[in-house]
Parts: C-alpha cells; sequence; structure tokens
C-alpha cells in the first residue's frame, strides 16, 4: 500500500496554494482535481473529526475509570483515517497537520496521477509516509478489504457528484462507534423534482420542489445510509447534517447495536407536500408502543395521516420520500 521511497519534483513546476496549514503543489497542467469552493467543507470536517475524537475518547476513559479490572490497559486516543477519493490529497495532509492524535491516514485514490500527488503534498509539507500512506486502488475494494481486518476509526467520502455507490462499503470499512462523514455534491437531484427517477434509483426516495427541499435532501441521503447500515444489523446516529451551495456533507456515527436498528420503521416515512399552499405532513411507516413491564413493541404505523387532497386548500399533493424524519443533528455534537 505504501511504497518507501522519496518523491522526487521542482517546486517552480507547480502552484503553490495554502488552505488551513497545508500548502500543496497544485499542477499547472491541472493533472488532479482541486476544488476551492470546498474550503469550507474540509474546515467543518477537520472541527466535526476533532468533536468526535473528544467525545469518544472521553467515553473510552469513563469506561476505563468505572472498570474493576486491574489488567486493562488505559485506553489510547490514536485513531485512523481512510480518505477513500483523496485526489491532490490536500484534505488528508490538512488533517494531517491540523488533527492531534491520528495514528495514521490510509489517502487513497484510483489515478496514479493521483496517488504521485498525495505523495509529492505530504513530502511537501514535511508528512511521514507512515503517518499519511499514499494508496493506488479501487475505492469500494479497498473499502470492502476491511471487512475481515481493523476497521478505520473514520472514513471520508468525498467524491464528485454522488456518493451512493460507496456507502455500504464505507459502512464495512468503519469500526464500532467510528465516524462516516459524507458529500454528496448532486443537488441538482437530491432538491429538485427535474430527475425524481434519478434521485430514487441513487437515495432510494423521491425529492420534492418545496420550501425544505434541501431539508429533504439531507434526509434522503440520511435514509440511504440508514438502511444501508441495518442491512449489517448497524445503525447510524446523525450528527451533523449540512446543505452548503451545490452539496450536502453529513456526519454520522455508526454502532453495532441491533435494537435500535428496530426503531428505525418509526424514524422512517414519506411527507405529503400540498403543490399549492406548501403545508406538509409526514406518514412513519413504524410506530413504537409500551409493552409489559419495561419493554416496548414495535409496530405497523396506522395510515394515512394525510388524504389525497391538502386539508387547507384542497389542491393534489406530492408524495416525497421515503427518507429519514428523525433527529438530523446531535445537539451535544454541534453545541461543542
Amino acid at each position: 500500500m505504501n511504497d518507501e521511497y522519496t518523491p522526487t519534483y521542482a517546486v517552480d513546476d507547480y502552484e503553490q496554494i495554502t488552505e488551513g496549514r497545508a500548502t500543496i503543489l497544485f499542477p499547472r497542467n491541472n493533472e488532479v482535481f482541486y476544488n476551492p469552493v470546498q474550503q469550507f467543507n474540509r474546515d467543518m470536517s477537520i472541527a466535526a473529526i476533532k468533536t468526535w475524537r473528544d467525545i469518544t475518547a472521553e467515553a473510552k476513559l469513563a469506561r476505563y475509570n468505572r472498570s474493576t479490572n486491574p489488567a486493562k490497559s488505559k485506553p489510547s486516543p490514536k485513531f485512523t483515517i481512510l480518505e477513500a477519493l483523496a485526489a491532490s490529497g490536500l484534505r488528508s495532509v490538512r488533517y494531517a497537520k491540523e488533527i492531534e492524535d491520528i495514528d495514521y491516514i490510509l489517502t487513497n485514490d484510483l489515478l496514479a496521477d493521483a496517488v504521485e500527488s498525495i505523495r509529492r503534498n505530504a513530502h511537501f509539507n514535511g508528512i511521514s509516509q507512515q503517518l499519511v500512506r499514499a494508496n493506488q486502488g479501487d475505492a469500494i475494494s479497498v473499502m470492502y478489504a476491511q471487512r475481515d481486518k481493523k476497521r478505520f476509526s473514520v472514513v471520508d467520502l468525498d467524491p464528485y457528484g454522488t456518493a451512493a455507490p460507496f456507502i455500504d462499503g464505507a459502512l464495512h470499512a468503519v469500526e464500532n462507534g467510528g465516524l462516516i462523514c459524507v458529500t454528496c455534491t448532486d443537488l441538482a437531484i437530491l432538491a429538485s423534482n427535474n430527475h425524481p427517477e434519478t434521485c430514487f434509483a441513487k437515495y432510494g426516495g423521491n425529492p420534492l420542489k418545496a420550501e425544505f427541499c434541501h431539508e429533504l435532501a439531507l434526509r434522503l441521503v440520511v435514509h440511504s445510509i440508514q438502511q444501508a447500515a441495518n442491512r449489517q444489523r448497524r445503525y447510524i446516529e446523525p450528527l451533523m447534517s449540512c446543505s452548503i451551495d451545490f452539496y450536502v456533507r453529513i456526519f454520522v456515527r455508526v454502532h453495532d447495536r441491533p435494537l435500535m436498528v428496530k426503531t428505525v420503521a418509526s424514524q422512517t416515512g414519506v411527507v405529503y407536500h400540498c403543490r399549492h399552499c406548501g403545508s406538509f405532513a409526514t406518514q412513519p411507516f413504524g410506530a413504537i408502543v409500551p409493552g409489559k413491564g419495561d419493554n416496548t413493541k414495535f409496530r405497523i404505523a396506522t395510515a394515512p395521516t394525510a388524504d389525497s387532497l391538502c386539508a387547507n386548500c384542497g389542491s393534489t399533493q406530492d408524495i416525497g420520500g421515503p427518507c429519514w424524519i428523525g433527529p438530523l443533528h446531535n445537539t451535544d455534537f454541534v453545541q461543542r
């Protein structure tokens, strides 16, 4: 994965671009894609990963302090990151320079030119090959290869277009309690009704042309991640979900908690939206009701919550989703 060699290059042949604490050498012939508009995405991702790191470390330390096993070792704060679609390597270089306690980052791309760029930029920024490990491979294959190995603490997906083809692999590659960071840049599909068939094929739900179209876009992506996780008996917890410019950026924590998977139907549903007055109603697919003692029962929800015509103005209603109708954010995470 990581060939030990020193890349050779002439600095004068490249344009230097500084972002955060990193300066990358950007080829003048544009051999590797760089998008300065996404700087906010990278800034936000650094803050999110740091916050996840702190919360995770605190939880591990609390469990250690409660333990009565004298042979138990104090947990290490170190963690690993997989950047599956790295391009120039800027994101990984920034992570390495701006986030503490990283064990290593596997910085992957399919193209040989991109991998050479990753090595060059890591070297130019004084980062060891053990910290930023450049790897050439198909992102999906790299992620699926982690199923029977030690999984990554953080998996970052930042493709050009939809992340849908990579979601299942990311869930195989991330550890219990780990963080998945997802970017989708196809808001033209997610936040309009121009191509509902394409949106449904990618994300498993229909978009709506509505005032809340960008929120629905987030909920469609979270729904697709949640469904992929549930098939592995895993549950994802949205920590922060943002719609920015032409893309969405979502951070979810992954839990190996089959019991929580049972709650997903009650947090998934469709949205009825009036074309004329804009009113809307949600219809969950499931319901949670009290059982005997402290037990709960999971049932199919009673339908419908709305008529085919709007109760306010009598106009025709459209149906959006299925989508995630649970929380999009973890309040403690966002506030920190």
